[in-house]
C-alpha cells in the first residue's frame, strides 16, 4: 500500500499552492498596470502629435495665439530652469492654497460635527449655510477686498471659503446617517453629547470626511486662481491674468500645466497620506 503523505507535506502543499496563487495575482496586476500606463502614455503623445500639427496645417491660425507643445516646452523650460521666474510664482499660490485648505477644512469638520449630531443646531444653520453655499467663491472677491484688503489674507480667506463648504457638507451627512447603535451603545456606557460627538460620531464619519477634504483640495485651486486675478504681484493666476494682458498664450500654457500639476501631486500627496495614516482606508484612498 502506498503510505498517505505526511500533515508536513499537506501544509508545504498548500502553502505552495497559496504562493502560485499570490504569484499569479501578482502577475495579473503589474501586467494591467503596464497596459494601463501603456495606453495612457499612448494616449498622451497621441494628444500632443494633434496638438502639434493641426495649428501649422490649417491655413489662418496665428501660432502665437495657438502656439504648439514645442514652442510651449521651450517657455516651460526657460522659466523653470533657465530664469527660474516661475518659482516665485508657484511658492506664492501653494502657500495661499495651503493657508486657506488648512482655515476652511478645520471649520468645515467643526460645523460638520456640530450641525450632523445636534439636531437644533441643525435646524438653526441650515438656511444660512445652505443659502451660503449657494454663492459661488468668485462673487464674493470684491467684498472679501474691502473687508481684507488687496494682500494675502484676502486670498486665504477666499480659499478657505470654498475649501468649507465641501468638508462641512461630507462631515454632516457622515455625522447625520451614523448608526443608530453606535449612539444608543455610547449613551449605555454613560457617554455626554460632546463626547459622543467626538469620540463616537466623528471617527464613524471618517470617509465622508476624507472624501470632503479631497474635494476641498482640487476646489482650493480653483478659487486659487479666482483670488489671485485680482490685486496680486505673484502667483499663478496672476501670472496667467499678465500673460493674457499681454497676449503671451505661450506664458498662459505654463500657468495652466503648473496649475494642474499642483492640483495632481495634491490629490496624490492627500491619497497617499491617508493611505499611511489609515491603511484601514486604502481603498478609499486609492480611488
Amino acid at each position: 500500500m502506498a503510505s498517505r503523505p505526511s500533515g508536513h507535506q499537506d501544509a508545504a502543499r498548500r502553502q505552495a499552492i497559496e504562493e502560485a496563487v499570490r504569484q499569479a495575482r501578482r502577475t495579473r496586476y503589474w501586467s494591467a498596470l503596464g497596459k494601463q500606463w501603456l495606453l495612457g502614455t499612448l494616449g498622451c503623445l497621441l494628444f500632443l502629435l494633434v496638438w502639434e500639427f493641426v495649428p501649422r496645417l490649417i491655413p489662418g491660425i496665428n501660432l502665437n495665439m495657438f502656439p504648439p507643445p514645442s514652442r510651449v516646452a521651450d517657455v516651460f523650460a526657460e522659466m523653470t530652469w533657465g530664469t527660474g521666474e516661475i518659482w516665485p510664482h508657484v511658492g506664492a499660490s501653494l502657500q495661499r492654497a495651503l493657508g486657506g485648505f488648512l482655515l476652511g477644512s478645520t471649520l468645515g469638520v467643526a460645523a460638520g460635527v456640530l450641525t450632523g449630531h445636534f439636531t437644533a443646531l441643525r435646524h438653526l444653520s441650515d438656511p444660512v449655510l445652505h443659502g451660503l453655499r449657494a454663492i459661488p467663491s468668485i462673487a464674493i472677491v470684491p467684498l472679501a477686498i474691502v473687508w481684507f484688503g488687496l494682500g494675502d489674507l484676502s486670498k486665504v480667506m477666499l480659499i478657505a471659503w470654498g475649501a468649507f463648504f465641501p468638508v462641512w457638507i461630507n462631515t454632516f451627512f457622515g455625522v447625520r446617517d451614523i448608526s443608530p447603535a453606535y449612539l444608543r451603545s455610547a449613551a449605555s456606557l454613560g457617554a455626554g453629547r460632546a463626547a459622543t460627538a467626538l469620540q463616537v460620531a466623528l471617527p464613524a464619519a471618517l470617509p465622508f470626511v476624507f472624501a470632503g477634504l479631497r474635494q476641498a483640495t482640487s476646489v482650493s485651486f480653483v478659487v486659487l486662481v479666482a483670488a489671485e486675478l485680482v490685486g496680486s504681484e505673484r502667483g499663478l493666476g496672476y501670472l496667467i491674468s499678465f500673460a493674457h494682458l499681454v497676449f503671451r498664450v505661450d506664458i498662459m500654457f505654463v500657468g495652466l500645466i503648473y496649475l494642474g500639476a499642483l492640483g495632481f501631486v495634491a490629490d496624490q500627496l492627500f491619497a497617499w497620506l491617508l493611505h499611511r495614516v489609515f491603511p484601514w482606508y486604502g481603498a478609499q484612498a486609492k480611488r
